[in-house]
């Protein structure tokens, strides 16, 4: 990984449980979630990068969070990362 990846990476890493990283991304299901469409579409991996740009506006249309494989891979208990901050 380059210099530059790793501050992009260290960036967009808030959680100190999910790792924001090339496999986590290749997990993460936020782009398949009903909730999603008010996301920047640019933005994934909610429960490592933190809450979506447009969390204020945002409403809950379902939450695909439990059904991640990085839901159970961190033990992650809560949902809806997109509108509430990455898990902690």
């Amino acid at each position: 990984m380059s210099l530059r990846e790793r501050v992009e990476t260290a960036v967009k890493q808030k959680s100190k449980i999910v790792p924001f990283n090339e496999q986590v991304k290749g997990l993460c299901q936020c782009a398949d979630c009903p909730t999603h469409e008010q996301c920047e579409k640019n933005e994934i991996v909610f429960c490592s990068a933190g809450d979506s740009d447009n969390s204020s506006a945002m409403a809950q249309k379902g939450c695909q969070c439990p059904t991640c494989e990085l839901f159970s891979r961190y033990n992650l208990s809560e949902g809806y990362f997109c509108m509430h901050g990455e898990a902690k």
